[in-house]
């Protein structure tokens, strides 16, 4: 997974105890696992940058008359972006 890095950071309690209530239910393995998560959830938004409803009309619409893509290769992309969370996912179920 490559080189970590050891951080510290203060919560609200409502955070903190959110977060021990899901590890606590084995929603995940541990308070990293879920911080992780969430970092990589909100990396993913804010590389997407600003979406409005209207940008995403358009790339639907040029998706739909266009010459489509193959599936195989649409889910390899989907699992190289998002293979933790399918991961972790897949340890839930």
């Amino acid at each position: 997974m490559g080189r970590h890095e050891r951080i510290s950071t203060d919560l609200p309690d409502y955070m903190v105890s959110e977060l021990r209530s899901a590890v606590e239910s084995g929603e995940f393995a541990s308070t990293d696992e879920a911080v992780r998560e969430a970092l990589t959830h909100w990396l993913g938004a804010r590389a997407m940058g600003a979406v409005t409803a209207e940008d995403l009309r358009v790339a639907l619409q040029r998706e739909v008359e266009g010459p489509g893509r193959d599936a195989d290769a649409v889910f390899d992309r989907l699992e190289a972006l998002c293979g933790d969370r399918i991961e972790a996912s897949e340890r839930k179920a």
